[in-house]
């Protein structure tokens, strides 16, 4: 289930002092103040706005020394409790996530993925769709393929990673990957495949609290689509932790969700967004928003989770299509990087 209403967020604006993401990030979510043992090292900037405090930051690899996983600074499982998992710390979209969810547990102990078919894939695999804009195949265009030694901090072409660091939600605990099963799946190794047998997915995950995701490049409206809307869908896969106490352990809070998220004005400090819940199995958020005067977008694809839960969310099959005043649209056919887009 895909929450269709549309939240916005307005939440702090960061800019990213990277090139791979050279414009400001949005939240979608709540969460309290620090805990005063983990107060981050970055002091609170003036004119920001949001629950969070400092902003997001932005991600940049590698980050050996600690790792990411294992990871280095876990905090305690009452804490956690009495802080993220109950009013009035409890994000209201893990409320509504665990009530979309209805109590369903995994099909088998560790099978966070439901062995079914559904009209976007079955059990690993995602089904090709058209008019995708970015499929994360491509292996050259994975940080960690080109000289990054650190697997867990990896960004895909002009799509760059970025957490909340606020002392509940740690950014050094948050995984940013690709992921070669979950999405793949029977195409592993696809002979027929147009980008020479690769075939990729992105993880975001953590075994710790955390909100983060990845950033769009600055995608400009086309000539002729200003004033007009902007259509963005991407399909996720949350990974089922959920055993309700049935093979011995004591989860059952499906607290964790997906976003997507899409900003009209790249370098705003507002977001619109839409909610994921579906678990275990392949589904699609798709966002709409009126484009206004914005001259240019940016795309948001968030995971959240507020426990310290096996969290994994997983992204594919980016697309992009803007709609003029007169109801004709167009879809993009590389958004992958700034100077790829068309």
């Amino acid at each position: 289930m895909t929450r269709n209403k549309k939240v916005r967020v307005i939440f702090a604006l960061i800019m990213v002092a990277i090139m791979l993401m050279p414009a400001s990030v949005a939240y979608a979510g709540k969460g309290p103040d620090m805990p005063a043992d983990h107060k981050p090292d970055v002091a609170p900037q003036a004119g920001y706005t949001g629950p969070a405090v400092p902003p997001p930051v932005a991600i940049k690899g590698p980050r050996m020394k600690p790792p990411v996983i294992p990871h280095s600074d876990v905090l305690d499982p009452n804490v956690v409790y009495n802080n993220l998992l109950v009013p009035p710390g409890l994000p209201a979209q893990s409320v509504e996530a665990n009530a979309a969810d209805n109590g369903r547990t995994q099909e088998k102990p560790g099978r966070g993925i439901r062995q079914t078919q559904t009209g976007y894939g079955a059990g690993l695999t995602l089904y090709d769709s058209p008019n995708v804009c970015n499929n994360f195949n491509a292996f050259a265009s994975w940080a960690a393929s080109d000289g990054n030694p650190d697997i867990w901090t990896d960004w895909y072409a002009g799509w760059a990673p970025f957490a909340v660091d606020n002392g509940y939600y740690q950014a050094k605990n948050v995984a940013f990957t690709m992921e070669r099963s979950v999405g793949p799946g029977n195409r592993y190794n696809d002979t027929e495949d147009d980008d020479g047998k690769e075939e990729a997915s992105v993880k975001i995950g953590s075994n710790q609290p955390y909100a983060g995701g990845f950033g769009s490049p600055i995608i400009p409206v086309p000539d002729g689509f200003q004033g007009g809307q902007v259509m963005v869908s991407v399909k996720y896969l949350i990974w089922d932790h959920d055993t309700g106490g049935t093979f011995g352990t004591k989860d059952g809070l499906d607290y964790d969700w997906a976003s997507l998220g899409v900003k009209p004005g790249a370098s705003g400090d507002q977001a619109v967004y839409v909610n994921g819940y579906v678990r275990g199995e392949w589904a699609e958020m798709t966002n709409t928003i009126d484009l206004g005067g914005a001259k240019d977008i940016m795309v948001l694809l968030q995971g959240h989770s507020p426990g310290s839960f096996n969290s994994n969310i997983y992204f594919d099959d980016v697309k992009i299509a803007f709609v003029d005043a007169k109801g004709n649209g167009k879809y993009l056919r590389d958004c992958t990087t700034a100077e790829s887009i068309k």
